[in-house]
């Protein structure tokens, strides 16, 4: 019974590491000249080249290209898409509107 309880934690982690990998794998194998790509230190770029097996040149900024690890690349950017800012700013135009219209003068900040 003891054996069972701690063999089924390592079992647990193996399984969760097993699916990571196969996803990173999955991303690095995916990866094409010109894909815009996250790292895991959250830097976005476009892919560029492609330098022996591992590795790439991303670039960072216009005339900035950085050579890294195809495993630092955590995944494809699906694009400029900010749902939740969308709505903030319908919210914050929504509200300018009914303030004009309000006889309530508008709070100043100092």
């Amino acid at each position: 019974m003891s054996i069972l309880i701690m063999v089924l934690p390592i079992l647990l982690i193996f399984m969760t590491m097993r699916g990571q990998t196969k996803k990173q794998k999955q991303v690095e194998q995916g990866l094409k000249t010109g894909d815009t790509v996250i790292t895991q230190s959250g830097l976005i770029g476009k892919v560029t080249e492609f330098v022996g097996e591992t590795r790439v040149k991303v670039e960072i900024a216009p005339g900035v290209s950085v050579r890294m690890l195809k495993s630092a690349i955590t995944g494809i950017d699906g694009g400029e898409v900010k749902t939740g800012d969308a709505k903030a700013d319908s919210k914050d135009k929504g509200s300018d509107k009914s303030d004009k219209g309000s006889d309530k003068p508008a709070d100043k900040k100092a």
